[in-house]
């Protein structure tokens, strides 16, 4: 008999130099060259700075204000970044793309252990090439945070039903710690969704009785050790602010009432989370319907799965406030089913494979009609990021054409689409990272205007009726903010420095003689008096 085949160290070393490669390129690349978007990443940098000032790790603020918008674990993570790098863009958005590695690592071990290696790594490819995992791992906000911790929750539990002895009491601890962490993440709704999904399922496996073995109470004592903590002492220092500002006006009265009246609260919001999910799983998402067929009563990790994916849609759809994250949780689940699918099509199941290509010209249908609204969105909102919008869309139509073409000229061998799709999204990634969001930026964050108001040395900036959460970030103390529109136009009259911020309709009822529009940026006008206007750094933008 001979020895086994072993692959060799240069090839480890290549397939990880690759591997890493891919992370950079999808995640890293590029991830400080933009500024801080508007309306959410400049207020988690604003905490996660504050924090790293000196405001305390406990209490966040925003602006020397409490501030129980969400829980601290992320400001946590993005002051922790910016203590060591500074308060910069890509400080705070490190966290992000780190956890955004973790979770692609947690789908691969998740699809392996129950459906195989092939499986595991394209699970862990669909996961790392979906749009909205892109989008959030670009982001300084708590959704990858919260997805990371339940998705390794969701696998702690599923290797826990599989353990004996002592191993149970490990892997249930995991899963209760990580649970704890997903409610500091971002609040109750992280146990309410997981607590639902593993009764659910074992509900459906017939082992409820399981909730009340030893190992399964240790695991909810865990989850209250690590949770409650932060809550409790809350509670004690703030009392009813915490309640009422937390708890009930960010977390109950936003499932029980639209917070977006224009966007959700009818009955068709029971309906929005499928084009949600079809855009923003995308390109995989063409594949999702067939692949949760194929797999969803395979064992029970696909059991698991299903519920998990099932509780979050579901639960988010009923839901009167929505976004389009909401439903982030569930993208793993969908990333399993729909790297299994593809490696059953390695295994030449005709079947699969006729499926995956019909699945493909849907894809390119979709990427073409997207290219289409990209120009003209482009060319109605952002007409400086026109070209560069519609080369988007032309990437995006030849990664799914090109696919195509594989999986028809060679049936059988249909696993080369998969690095095709994952080249074209890095390359998608890149072009967006690099061209698109420069051009886009003076639109989306008001980064630009304050660096210009910052330019006048020794100047007042007074902010007339401006709340853009930017612009707060980037001006800091130097920003003077005010409703009163005549101390605005007196300031402006005076002979010291004075730059005053406000909406362009307002901007012709303040102004002197002798002041310019120094700045402008998302409706928004920098007027800048006569001083500030022939100081050092000062001129039209």
């Amino acid at each position: 008999m001979g020895t086994p085949s072993r692959e060799k160290p240069s090839g480890r070393l290549f397939y990880a130099l690759l591997i890493a490669l891919g992370f950079y390129l999808l995640y890293f690349a590029g991830l400080g060259s933009y500024p801080l978007l508007d309306p959410d990443e400049p207020v988690f940098g604003q905490v996660a700075k504050e924090i790293a000032a000196g405001s305390g790790w406990l209490t966040p603020h925003y602006h020397g204000q409490v501030w129980f918008d969400k829980p601290p674990l992320f400001y946590w993570l993005s002051a922790a970044a910016a203590s060591l790098f500074g308060p910069t863009e890509l400080a705070l958005r490190l966290p992000s793309a780190l956890l955004a590695v973790a979770l692609v690592l947690l789908v691969y071990a998740l699809a392996s252990y129950d459906f195989g290696r092939r499986a595991g790594v394209f699970s862990a490819v669909v996961m790392a090439t979906s749009l909205q995992q892109i989008i959030l791992a670009h982001a300084a906000v708590t959704d990858m945070t919260l997805v990371f911790c339940v998705t390794g929750s969701l696998y702690a539990c599923r290797r826990w039903l599989d353990a004996a002895g002592r191993a149970r009491f490990g892997w249930i601890t995991l899963c209760g710690t990580m649970a704890g962490l997903g409610m500091l993440a971002k609040g109750p709704v992280a146990p309410v969704l997981l607590g639902l999904t593993f009764v659910i399922h074992l509900w459906w496996s017939r082992r409820l009785r399981s909730l009340a073995s030893t190992d399964a109470l240790a695991g909810i004592a865990v989850f209250l050790i690590v949770a409650l903590p932060w809550y409790v002492t809350m509670y004690a220092a703030h009392r009813r602010s915490f309640v009422e500002g937390f708890l009930v006006t960010n977390n109950v009265l936003r499932f029980l009432k639209p917070e977006h009246a224009g966007q959700t609260g009818s009955w068709t919001s029971y309906f929005r989370n499928v084009p949600v999910l079809f855009l923003f799983f995308f390109p995989w998402s063409v594949f999702l319907p067939q692949g949760i067929a194929r797999s969803w009563k395979a064992n029970h990790g696909a059991r698991l799965a299903a519920v998990w994916f099932a509780v979050v849609f579901v639960f988010f759809s009923i839901s009167k406030t929505q976004l389009v994250t909401y439903i982030f949780p569930l993208y793993p689940a969908a990333a399993v089913f729909v790297g299994n699918l593809w490696a059953l099509s390695t295994l030449k199941d005709t079947g699969v494979e006729r499926g995956m290509r019909l699945a493909a010209w849907v894809a390119v249908g979709i990427s073409v009609l997207a290219a289409a609204a990209l120009a003209r969105s482009a060319h109605a909102k952002y007409p400086e990021a026109e070209w560069a919008a519609f080369v988007l869309g032309i990437i995006l139509v030849l990664t799914t054409a090109s696919a195509l073409v594989w999986l028809i000229r060679h049936r059988g061998r249909s696993a080369p689409a998969v690095w095709i799709v994952g080249t074209g999204m890095a390359a998608l990634t890149l072009w967006l990272v690099y061209a698109v969001m420069p051009l886009a930026a003076a639109r989306a964050s008001t980064r630009d205007l304050a660096r210009r108001a910052l330019g006048v040395p020794r100047g007042r900036v007074i902010g007339l009726d401006v709340d853009r959460p930017s612009l707060l970030f980037y001006l800091g103390s130097r920003l003077e903010r005010t409703m009163d529109a005549p101390a605005a136009r007196r300031a402006l009259a005076g002979d010291s420095p004075v730059v005053v911020i406000c909406g362009q309709s307002r901007a012709a009822d303040i102004s002197q003689p002798g002041c310019v529009w120094y700045a402008e940026a998302r409706g928004l006008v920098a007027v800048a008096n006569a001083s500030a206007a022939h100081s050092k750094g000062a001129g039209r933008p």
